[in-house]
């Protein structure tokens, strides 16, 4: 075999030999890669803390469907408006019968206390009173001149018991430069 021969046969091996190496790491890479892609997220996850993750980076999309359980909230920090979706689970059973609620009011009638005309600068109380058995449930005072400005200083029940739960109580002023009429009504109620 001549010099140039055996130099190309030389030549020729060592390109082989560096495709053999080449290949040998390619493969020796490859298979560390996929090892570590395996095994690297798991490792990698007990490796980042909640201190090195900077706040709002992680999104929904970032985490898996069924992987974040109420132990994993802070309390109070997901409210109604954060859910989509139907929130409220199937319809239960029927539930017992209730109590007798309270007796109930049937609007009966009105109740007016005499009018007054009421001097400028005056103050008057005055008592309307229900009915027997009914209820002064509200009530007010007006005046019949329209724009004539009365300063309503109590509208109440007259009391909270027996016959005064059946009169209603106001006390006004006027604030006017003319002498002013004016009367005070109650609402009468019949508890049922």
């Amino acid at each position: 075999m001549s010099t140039a021969a055996r130099t190309r046969k030389k030549e020729e091996d060592m390109k082989h030999e560096k495709f053999r190496k080449l290949a040998a790491s390619t493969l020796v890479v490859g298979a560390l890669g996929a090892a570590l892609g395996v095994t690297g997220g798991a490792h990698a996850a007990g490796l980042i803390t909640g201190q090195q993750i900077k706040d709002a980076t992680v999104t929904t999309k970032d985490v898996r469907n069924g992987t974040v359980g109420t132990e994993d909230v802070a309390n109070g920090s997901i409210t109604p408006a954060d859910i989509t979706g139907e929130i409220s689970g199937p319809k239960g059973p029927q539930g017992e019968q209730g109590l007798t609620g309270a007796p109930g009011l049937a609007f009966h009638s009105f109740a007016a206390a005499p009018a007054v005309d009421l001097p400028p600068g005056g103050v008057a109380t005055f008592v309307a009173t229900c009915d027997p058995g009914l209820i002064a449930v509200g009530g007010g005072a007006f005046t019949q001149r329209p724009g004539r400005r009365l300063w309503v200083l109590e509208s109440a029940p007259l009391g909270p018991t027996g016959a005064e739960r059946g009169s209603w109580v106001a006390r006004v002023r006027n604030n006017t430069t003319i002498t002013v009429h004016t009367q005070t009504w109650a609402i009468c109620a019949e508890v049922k």
